[in-house]
């Protein structure tokens, strides 16, 4: 589906958001909700008919799982303790020890410090590589610096992020990451502003 580009900022964001917290949170829960009813094939931008209600479905009956398990796969697929099957920082897939805060992490901080954009690390323990905070940094570019949105999807974004989602899908088949990794993956993929570079 050809989307326009204005609907990138939403999707980023939303997505972006509801992978930097547990389900249970104030934050994170309603866009939950919010997101399980909408009608995805009529309303989500990215990805076809048939995906979306595949996925609308997968999402409805993953919110069905007590908040307590949902944050037990939330803490097992994105956070630790113990090896992550699909580890949800940039560096651990870009840099030659496959580390947090590698290489690509400090690459991406030196960029963000160069264009005037906070990296609010007292906000939060993740590093600025954490897919989330991409996500979300990805929304704020195409509100505020849209001319670096490109740069940002293949030099940072894009050089990791679909290895990631491919890893998160199997490894966290039947619970609520597996539709939003699907969603997620079929969103960057679908972002009209990359096929236009």
């Amino acid at each position: 589906m050809n989307a326009p580009a204005e609907n990138v900022a939403p999707c980023a964001l939303l997505l972006g958001t509801i992978l930097l917290d547990k389900p249970s949170s104030s934050t994170v829960m309603p866009l939950l909700e919010g997101l399980a009813s909408m009608d995805l094939p009529a309303e989500w931008p990215y990805g076809d008919e048939a995906t979306l209600e595949r996925i609308s479905q997968q999402l409805r009956r993953a919110l069905k799982t007590a908040p307590a398990d949902l944050d037990h796969d939330y803490h097992r697929l994105l956070v630790g303790p113990g090896k992550l099957a699909a580890p949800p920082w940039g560096s651990v897939y870009l840099d030659s020890e496959s580390v947090l805060f590698g290489d690509s992490c400090i690459a991406l901080g030196r960029w963000m410090r160069a264009r005037g954009i906070e990296l609010h690390e007292g906000e939060s323990r993740e590093p600025v590589d954490h897919i989330g905070r991409m996500l979300v940094l990805l929304s704020w570019l195409c509100d505020n610096q849209p001319d670096q949105v490109i740069p940002f999807m293949e030099e940072h974004l894009m050089t990791w992020a679909p290895r990631y989602f491919a890893q998160l899908e199997p490894a966290a088949a039947g619970t609520l990451y597996e539709p939003l990794g699907h969603l997620a993956s079929l969103t960057l993929e679908g972002v009209p502003l990359l096929r236009q570079s």
